[in-house]
């Protein structure tokens, strides 16, 4: 019998890898390939959504920098 200490989809371990993301790369990716900033910190959801809406119409240059370093500071607080 296998043992796995972080099955997929556990949200506590992607928790913690969002947690040990630099807050830097990710605010430098979200200003200049926001899409890829939620890639980075593993919300691919978002970064298909973000792509598709064109940057969510341009407003993801002020929005996308602000979430994704709160969605960091949340997993780290956590």
């Amino acid at each position: 019998m296998a043992t796995n200490n972080s099955p997929v989809g556990d949200p506590r371990a992607e928790m913690q890898n969002r947690a040990n993301k630099s807050i830097p790369v990710a605010l430098l990716l979200a200003v200049f390939l926001s899409p890829l900033a939620y890639h980075y910190i593993g919300k691919r959801k978002l970064a298909v959504v973000n792509f598709f809406t064109l940057n969510y119409l341009l407003l993801g240059i002020i929005v996308v920098p602000i979430h994704v370093v709160k969605l960091i500071t949340d997993a780290r607080s956590d």
